[in-house]
């Protein structure tokens, strides 16, 4: 899923869980303004069957153009029952 955002300031907050039926981890990274940033992304390890995996992060996002903004998963099994929560609260202030 990508989401066209214009340019300016955002709040971003996402969540993502899921649950993995062996020990295994999850990574997922925003990717915006051309490149992935790990800086805020979401990383997380577990180490018994059947365990949830979960984390959040909330940043400023700067566009000075439009730009397109995407979650990637990174990981290597698949989850499930997974959940994402994605929220923007574009700011008011004036552009990039």
């Amino acid at each position: 899923m990508h989401v066209q955002l214009a340019a300016g300031y955002y709040l971003v907050s996402y969540s993502v869980s899921a649950i993995f039926n062996s020990p295994s981890y999850m990574q997922v990274t925003p990717f915006y303004n051309g490149i992935s940033h790990l800086e805020t992304g979401v990383y997380f390890a577990t180490a018994a069957n059947g365990s949830s995996a979960c984390g959040s992060s909330h940043f400023i996002l700067v566009a000075p153009a439009p730009t397109s903004f995407t979650l990637t998963y990174s990981g290597p099994l698949d989850a499930r029952e997974g959940t994402v929560t994605l929220h923007f609260l574009k700011l008011r202030r004036p552009g990039p």
